[in-house]
Order: structure tokens, then sequence, then C-alpha cells
């Protein structure tokens, strides 16, 4: 493992992220490369962490993860393509290849970056996991538990949605943060992006500027891909409405949403929940698009009671 301090961060900023910036390179089938950082007890279950649009695997509260150690599971952080230290695609939204509607064409898939992430586990060793992903990542997780369902000891599909266009959408204050491209060539600016971002979809009050600028310098220094997060938002767009698949996810299903999200409106977690048999949803009121340290009280138990049935 790389020395943490190897880009020059702040030990302050270090403190709000969850691992160190550089981790472990791990090679991908199609000849791409992800960071991993794997970190808890060496003989305890592995839960899997999907992040979400635009989101480093540095991203996730360090306390949210510790308070899983604690629990006795491992965990396995990676970033997604298009992000971080994961691998850089080409193409501007304007010359991608289009679809037949005119959109264009993401050069990747949500199933592959579920692939990404079963190809991790497989490079670790590891052949059976719980999956949380969170907004984006819980659509790939879905992915993952439709994929590999042998390999999926429960899933945790976290502010995310179906992909029907009915349901899940966004506030009209929230529609610009999918859509915005974030500043990729000054500190400053981007740090500014990312702080106003968390006031726009975050839960109000419950989260200081400081942490969220801190993510955001290790964020920057880790790398920001101007067109990354474009991309990924067209592999979304692209994978359509997978409710009548989610019919066949048989792991253990928990649907965690707020119900004061205004990028992914609660109506997400609730076609989510209907759509995959059996699966327990848990709203949480006054909790926005975010994981804020302030919400864990209310966000952690209904998560460890569901891994812990699952076990």
């Amino acid at each position: 493992m790389t020395d943490r301090t190897d880009l020059g961060l702040d030990e302050r900023d270090l403190a709000h992220v969850a691992g160190p910036p550089v981790g472990d390179a791990v090679p991908l089938s199609d000849g791409a490369t992800t960071d991993v950082h794997v970190s808890g007890p060496e003989d305890g279950e592995v839960v899997l962490f999907v992040p979400g649009l635009g989101q480093q695997r540095t991203a996730w509260p360090p306390e949210v993860l510790a308070a899983l150690h604690e629990a006795g599971y491992r965990t396995v952080c990676a970033d997604n393509r298009d992000v971080g230290r994961g691998h850089v695609h080409e193409g501007t939204p304007f010359d991608l290849p289009r679809e037949e509607d005119g959109w264009p064409r993401s050069p990747y898939t949500l199933a592959r970056m579920a692939l990404d992430h079963l190809e991790v586990l497989d490079h670790l060793g590891i052949d059976r996991a719980h999956v949380l992903g969170v907004s984006m990542g819980g659509m790939i997780a879905q992915h993952v538990a439709l994929a590999a369902p042998e390999r999926v000891t429960s899933l945790v599909s976290v502010m995310s949605t179906t992909g029907a266009r009915d349901v899940g959408g966004p506030t009209e204050r929230a529609k610009p943060a999918l859509t915005s491209v974030p500043p990729h060539g000054d500190l400053d600016a981007y740090v500014t992006y990312q702080v106003e971002l968390q006031r726009i979809i975050g839960t109000p009050g419950a989260e200081d500027d400081e942490r969220a600028a801190a993510r955001a310098r290790v964020g920057f220094t880790r790398g920001v891909h101007e067109w990354g997060s474009a991309r990924q938002l067209l592999a979304i767009r692209g994978d359509g409405d997978r409710t009548a698949a989610l019919a066949a996810i048989s792991a253990p299903t928990l649907v965690l949403h707020g119900e004061d999200d205004p990028l992914i409106d609660v109506s997400g977690g609730h076609a989510t929940a209907a759509a995959i048999p059996g699966a327990q949803l848990v709203t949480i009121p006054g909790w926005g698009h975010d994981l804020p340290v302030a919400y864990l009280d209310r966000l952690l138990p209904p998560v460890l009671d569901h891994l812990g049935a699952a076990r």
C-alpha cells in the first residue's frame, strides 16, 4: 500500500475521508484499472462499497467504515471508472457516438461498471460480499446482484432508483447538479463548487462546509476528470428502466432513502423496494442526498441490522 502522504495532502483533510488517497491499483479485464482500499478485520464478512455519480472511493464518511469495522465487517472501497484514480475514458458528450434517439452513448454501461466491482472481488480472492451502493452506486449494486446472485450475501440500495422515468426525479433546484461540469483545473474553484453542491443536494444543516471542502481537496488531488461525470450520467440514461429486471434479485435487500432527497426523489426508493421481492424499505424524514455524520445514528442501525440478519 502506498503511503497516504505521497500526494502531499494535509492530515486534517485526510481525517474526513475514508482510507488513504492512494490505494492498490487493480487491473480490469478490458485493460482499465481502478484504485482499491481494503480495511477492517481480516476475518470479517466483506461489505463492498459502490460510489455514486462523480463520487470517489475516499468520499465515504470514515465514521461509516469505522462502525462496520467495529461490528466485525471488512470493507472494500473502489473507484468507479472516470473518477478519482479510476480509468479515464475519452470523448466529450459532443463527440461520442449517438444512440438512435440522438443522445450520446457512454463508452461503458452500468453493467460493465458492476463487472468492474466483481473483478475487484476476484482480484482480492473474495467469493461473496454484502454490496452497498449509493445513488448511481445503488444502480450498479443492483446490477451486481443480478449478474452474480451467488456472490451477493445481501444488497443495500441507498438513495437510488429503478431507472423508470416517472420516479426518482430531481427537484428544479437540484437539476443542475446532474448536468453541470465541475471545474477541473483550479483547486479553489473545485472546492467552492463541491461545497455549493453539498448545500444544494445535502441534508440542510447536517454537515459543515469544512468537511465537504476537505473531501473536495482530497478528490481534486486524486484526480478530477472534466467529462467523467457526464459519461457516467450517460451510462445511467442508457441503462433504461430496470423495474422488470429487479424482480430477479434474490439477495436479501434493504432500500434506504431520505424523505427529503432533492436529487433522487424518495419515490425512487419506494419503486426499488416494490420491484425487488421481499425488499425492506426504510425512509428517513429530513434526510437529503448525502451521508451526513449527524444522521448516522439513524442510517447505520437499519444497515447493521440488515447485514446481521443476512449472515
